[in-house]
């Protein structure tokens, strides 16, 4: 393009060949122009050239950090699921525990005693689930998300901060638990058995069902974990939106 410019200003000058003193210096002023001009055209073209590739390059970032955050979102559901239906699990069997508390039973068959004992032994578990996105967090605080959509970020900031509130709340109950099972558990159940490869846990279950400490600390545990089974409903949702407003920016970024 700048060969283009400069054949024409040559043949403006070959057209119009000036005279005398006055002449020359017309020629060399617009000579000297010309090529002012044609420096100016190129250094205009190269920024505009540098400016494209820049933002070519900042859309690629873009899009990788979309798909990575997605990927991140996917491992935090698939997490969360498989922690809810094992809470799912450790609660199904706290409630038939507590069912057989409240019946005044008086003697255990085998099932019924290896569903007390599942129940002794996994009452205080109870623990948050670390979040996945330790790769995102510079480009998270550097305002990646916010310069590519706002309602993104405003939603995943929202999602951070309210899954960093449930996970504090949820150490503490999990705090609580071990407390507990330390007053009502442990001193009611044997779990060091003298015999390490018999698949046995000892207790007086006539002393348990009479213990209302031991029930109600098995109430607690099993409503700790039901309010976790409720708050990770709640961010496997959110989680689910999100991958969904991704997928709606990577399909407009096509």
């Amino acid at each position: 393009m700048i060969k283009f410019f400069r054949q024409i200003r040559q043949r403006l000058l070959t057209e119009n060949p000036p005279a005398g003193r006055a002449g020359k210096f017309s020629k060399y002023l617009l000579y000297a122009i010309g090529e002012i001009v044609l420096v100016v055209i190129g250094i205009l073209i190269a920024l505009q050239i540098n400016n494209w590739n820049e933002l070519r390059k900042t859309h690629l970032q873009d899009l990788e950090f979309l798909n990575n955050l997605k990927v991140e979102l996917s491992v935090d559901i698939s997490a969360l699921t498989a922690r809810k239906s094992q809470y799912q699990s450790i609660n199904d069997n706290i409630k038939n525990t507590i069912k057989l508390f409240d019946g005044g039973v008086q003697s255990l068959t085998h099932d019924e005693h290896q569903e007390i004992v599942s129940a002794l032994t996994l009452f205080q578990i109870l623990t948050p689930i670390n979040k996945n996105i330790n790769r995102s967090d510079l480009a998270i605080a550097q305002g990646t998300i916010d310069r590519i959509d706002k309602e993104l970020n405003r939603k995943f900031l929202t999602y951070l901060q309210e899954t960093q509130s449930i996970n504090a709340a949820i150490t503490k109950l999990g705090e609580t638990l071990q407390q507990l099972q330390i007053l009502y558990i442990h001193p009611n159940v044997d779990y060091n058995e003298i015999n390490p490869a018999a698949d046995k846990v000892y207790f007086d279950f006539k002393e348990i069902f009479n213990n209302r400490g031991v029930r109600n600390a098995l109430q607690k545990s099993f409503r700790y974990r039901r309010a976790y089974i409720d708050s990770m409903s709640g961010k496997i949702e959110e989680a689910e939106k999100l991958i969904a407003l991704i997928d709606h920016k990577l399909a407009g970024a096509d």
